[in-house]
């Protein structure tokens, strides 16, 4: 991992995934050993971050990799 010549930022790999099951994105840094989230875009769910999933999901598509539907992410003009 690496930081930035101020120190007060990290660049880290992180993993990405789209879980078509559960209708979530899972986010994880392989290499830290504890780093394994999710977001979603369901309104009230504790992990509903509407403006990352869209964005994160535009990610996985332009890398040709599974990813949700855009009408998941009408909010974000592609």
């Amino acid at each position: 991992m690496e930081s930035s010549k101020p120190g007060k930022s990290v660049y880290a790999q992180i993993g990405v995934w789209w879980d078509e099951d559960k209708g979530e994105i899972h986010l994880t840094v392989p290499n830290s050993g504890w780093f394994h989230t999710t977001v979603n875009a369901k309104e009230g769910s504790i992990r509903c971050h509407k403006n990352l999933f869209a964005k994160l999901g535009r990610l996985l598509r332009e890398q040709g990799a599974p990813a949700p539907p855009k009408e998941m992410t009408p909010d974000y003009d592609y």
